[in-house]
């Protein structure tokens, strides 16, 4: 082999490795958002932004190239080598463009994710290697996206094994602490907020240890376990997600909590449980693993919640704003105060009356649980209402800051059909002089009930606000199709991130209310968030 053979191989691996690195770092963007998990990534697929992810260069465009080569192939070896080498060129010259225009999407780098790369950029040579022919080159070009997904998905299933190693060895830790009290807690929404007030509320009077941030998963919840001290703790409480049957009672199998709240059961994520019935049993495993000594409480007010509180065998107690349904805690209409709200609760015949430091009337739902639960602990009323009125805004609740002349209502982190309506309705008590507009994506996961509710969000938008900014085509028009044109509120598309962060830059010197609502984009996110 001369120089120039070996100089000409040269040039032809790193334009290989340039569009492969490109073309999985692209797919494992995508994996990484749904979590790795092949469910959400099936319904990721039915989306609009889904199908712009298959129409495009790599799936429209490029498989008619391979086809070309696949026939030069059966003619000339040696053409079909620079056939494929051109292919990579205009795979390296795409990735370009895509920089250039500040389009490339790359995952947040872990140890997961160049695990997933490396073994995805294995498997190219290995099957070169192993069958010496050239003519596999295109075929391969041509299932990356399939090879990337089996290595994720075996990823999946190896740690799999990992995993329940980890939940034996989290359970047999816990057990070793017999006097700690564990309170789980889920729902379709207000998990994390009530968790933070309900620890806070008890702090002073107990020592508390809670799961951090948004941890709710399986893995997420034992490695928490095995990496804290439980020594000289009384209570544990455990923030439960799911997004399939049987979740909660896994966490619930390791952690066995003895007294639940659940929150609220709505359409959140119906995609992946396949029914609102699906959800309602996920979330309900964790008032059913409760034993009769136990304590279950949930909303009264939510019809999914109450439905089988006469099946459980642990005392039930219930909060709402709904006497219909004799609530053991009933919320009283909450005064918004400037800097908060009033909050107003009965339980028998006391009155808990609290000024809450914190924006969002809507929180008075993720208060009332604690109540009960702090009254069931032996705190009495006094201490209660004073630790409430010591809360603090969550770090995932809804946050209000300066931008500019403008004022940005904060409630990105995690949107559902409830909660949106909530910020809707937050964002309604800001003076009328202000003009009030809502930048959203939609809600993800909402399955066949999707068009309904971005139809109902919609509506809602043009009661409250003077502009709606859609930044993805997924639910555009759907949430148009609600808003009513009496209300002249406008309806705006930009789904260019730069084109909107263009955008979200005019608003600085005006002084309006802007509601983000859903997913952001991080560069238009890290513009209007405080500099720290």
């Amino acid at each position: 082999m001369d120089t120039i053979e070996i100089t000409l191989y040269g040039i032809f691996g790193i334009l290989w490795f340039l569009s492969a690195i490109s073309d999985y770092a692209h797919y494992a963007y995508f994996w990484q958002l749904k979590w790795y998990r092949y469910d959400r990534f099936k319904d990721f697929l039915h989306t609009k932004q889904g199908r712009q992810f298959i129409l495009n260069y790599r799936f429209l465009k490029r498989p008619f190239l391979i086809l070309a080569v696949l026939a030069i192939s059966l003619h000339s070896g040696i053409l079909a080598v620079s056939a494929m080498g051109t292919i990579y060129l205009i795979d390296v010259l795409y990735t370009c463009t895509l920089i250039f225009r500040r389009k490339l999407r790359r995952p947040k780098i872990s140890i997961k994710i160049l695990i997933i790369l490396a073994l995805s950029l294995l498997i190219e040579p290995t099957i070169f290697f192993i069958t010496s022919e050239w003519s596999v080159l295109p075929i391969i070009l041509l299932l990356r996206l399939f090879i990337i997904s089996v290595v994720v998905l075996g990823i999946d299933k190896a740690t799999g094994i990992l995993k329940k190693a980890y939940f034996y060895l989290a359970k047999k830790k816990l057990k070793k602490y017999p006097k700690l009290k564990v309170i789980g807690i889920t729902g379709s929404y207000g998990k994390t907020s009530t968790k933070e007030f309900l620890a806070n509320i008890l702090g002073e009077s107990f020592n508390v240890v809670k799961t951090p941030k948004n941890i709710n998963s399986d893995i997420g919840i034992t490695r928490f376990i095995l990496s804290t001290n439980f020594e000289k703790k009384d209570i544990f409480i455990v923030e439960i997600g799911a997004y399939n049957i049987g979740d909660v009672d896994l966490i619930c199998n390791i952690v066995n909590p003895t007294i639940g709240i659940l929150t609220a059961i709505n359409e959140q994520h119906i995609s992946l449980f396949g029914s609102i019935e699906n959800i309602q049993k996920a979330k309900y495993e964790l008032l059913r693993t409760l034993p009769k000594q136990g304590l279950a409480i949930t909303n009264s007010d939510n019809k999914y919640c109450r439905e089988f509180l006469h099946q459980l065998d642990a005392a039930v107690q219930t909060f709402g704003y709904d006497k219909e349904y004799n609530p053991a805690c009933i919320l009283k209409k909450n005064t918004r105060l400037k800097t908060g709200f009033v909050l107003e609760a009965q339980i028998e015949k006391e009155l808990y009356h609290a000024e809450v430091p914190i924006f969002g009337i809507y929180n008075a739902l993720n208060i009332a649980p604690c109540i009960l639960v702090a009254k069931h602990l032996g705190m009495d009323k006094k201490h209660i209402t004073k630790r409430i009125e010591t809360l603090q805004t969550p770090e995932n609740g809804i946050q209000v800051f300066p931008y500019g002349k403008a004022t940005v209502i904060d409630d990105s982190y995690n949107t559902n059909p409830n909660g949106f309506k909530a910020a809707l309705h937050f964002l309604s008590s800001f003076s009328s002089k202000k003009e009030k507009i809502v930048i959203t994506r939609g809600i993800m996961e909402l399955g066949d009930k999707s068009e309904q509710m971005h139809n109902s969000i919609g509506e809602e938008i043009s009661f409250v606000a003077d502009e709606v900014v859609i930044i993805t085509e997924d639910f555009d028009k759907d949430i148009r199709a609600g808003m009513h044109e009496k209300y002249q509120a406008k309806a705006t598309s930009i789904h260019d991130h730069q084109e909107l962060l263009a955008y979200i830059k005019t608003l600085k010197e005006k002084d309006v209310v802007v509601l983000l609502e859903s997913v952001i984009p991080v560069g238009v996110y890290n513009e209007v968030t405080p500099k720290t």
